[in-house]
């Protein structure tokens, strides 16, 4: 597969201290900030939950370029084969995101898929299908963020066909009506997810969201304060953020 800009050394280096400042921010305040900028689905990769290091508790939260791996069923009739195992080949900083077919009820992710990225300092993984192995990821204190678990391994039912592909996530179940709009995963876009959720940052559109952010929860902060002294939820939103939802 070709190279893209988002695979440039420096191009991800510039991506790394983007994430450093957006991993300060929740995913909500993001998601809320990119429905802003235009993006329909605010970058959500909608009913992923976090596995580990604990099971959907705790304060943390990752951030980092995306290292993606499109995972297909064992019968695709492409049958390309990346040179090298995706875990040895993400970077440092990166998030790996892999996404599955949907229906997949094997698991892509395990523990020993954890202990390879955390010694190499990948920040976490993010798995649009299923992950295994939960106590030896808890043990490890790794972060993993998935959709569902199982206790099958992927040899017989997926494989990997391409790293560093252009993803495309779509609503689950894939029928359902009204149709929540479809997430892109580009290489070096920028993925945190925290106790919230999982949410992708368009790359050029980082910048963007950390300076907005900023004025949108001051507001925040001084709604919920005129609530502790007994305010009403609509006047105190009307005054600092200019509108009632």
């Amino acid at each position: 597969m070709s190279e893209t800009p988002h695979n440039d050394n420096k191009y991800n280096m510039a991506a790394r201290a983007l994430a450093s400042k957006l991993r300060e921010i929740s995913t909500c305040d993001i998601g809320d900030t990119l429905v802003k900028l235009g993006v329909p689905s605010g970058g959500l990769v909608p009913d992923l939950k976090m596995y580990s290091p604990l099971l959907e508790a705790g304060d943390t939260r990752i951030a980092g370029p995306a290292f993606t791996v499109e995972i297909v069923p064992v019968s695709h009739p492409d049958k390309s084969k990346p040179a090298e195992h995706f875990v040895d080949a993400a970077p440092p900083g990166s998030v790996i995101f892999i996404s599955t077919p949907q229906g997949t009820r094997s698991a892509c992710w395990g523990g020993l898929m954890s202990a390879g990225a955390q010694t190499k300092g990948v920040v976490g993984a993010v798995v649009d299908g299923g992950i295994r192995d939960l106590s030896e990821q808890r043990a490890l204190g790794f972060p993993v963020f998935g959709r569902h678990h199982s206790i099958l391994g992927p040899s017989t039912f997926t494989r990997v066909r391409a790293l560093q592909a252009t993803l495309t996530i779509d609503t689950y179940p894939p029928h359902a009506e009204p149709r929540f709009p479809s997430t892109t995963v580009r290489p070096g876009d920028i993925v945190v997810a925290d106790l919230d959720g999982v949410v992708v940052v368009p790359v050029e559109l980082a910048e963007e969201v950390i300076a907005k952010v900023g004025p949108a929860a001051a507001a925040d902060e001084k709604v919920r304060a005129d609530l502790l002294a007994g305010k009403g939820v609509a006047e105190s939103m009307l005054k600092w953020r200019g509108k009632v939802p």
